[in-house]
């Protein structure tokens, strides 16, 4: 083979080799993925039962008292007025959260009343009626109970108190 020839022929292969690069280039490709998604519940919360304090009677002297409900729905007056609860019905608030299993929360809360007089007004912390306080257990519900305090004195108008006690549940 001649020289010249072979500089053709290796000049032939150069070109193929080229050509068949640029036939790797074009074209296209695909492929697929799964796709997935889990569709849940929101979470609600709803009262099963109103926050009452019942009867008491403010003091007479110049002191004050504090009147506590706690989540066992018992009422104490404390302090160095001479205020006392009077027999009547009370009962804590009761509150049913609703969400997934395992979805973790926590709450704020606050407790107001309508008309003026009483003072030092405050929700207590929840407490959990099943499980722990801020994971909802297996089932999907949890249910919390509020207490709350109120401080009173001789000054303290006599008059039916109402007021709201607003749970919000931050989630997870």
């Amino acid at each position: 083979m001649s020289t010249r020839n072979i500089l053709l022929a290796a000049g032939s292969a150069l070109a193929m080799s080229a050509l068949a690069t640029g036939a790797f280039a074009a074209g296209s490709v695909s492929t697929t993925a799964t796709a997935s998604v889990t569709v849940l519940s929101p979470v609600t919360i709803v009262k099963v039962q109103d926050l009452v304090f019942g009867q008491v009677v403010r003091p007479s002297n110049a002191n004050t008292n504090t009147v506590t409900l706690d989540t066992s729905d018992t009422v104490t007056v404390t302090g160095t007025g001479n205020g006392s609860m009077v027999a009547s019905a009370t009962s804590s608030a009761k509150f049913t959260i609703t969400a997934p299993a395992a979805t973790t929360y926590t709450t704020t809360q606050g407790l107001t009343f309508t008309a003026a007089g009483l003072t030092n007004i405050g929700p207590s912390l929840p407490v959990a009626q099943t499980g722990t306080l801020g994971t909802i257990p297996v089932g999907g519900s949890q249910g919390i109970t509020y207490g709350g305090h109120f401080d009173m004195n001789a000054s303290t108008p006599a008059q039916a108190y109402t007021g709201t006690l607003a749970v919000t549940i931050n989630y997870n």
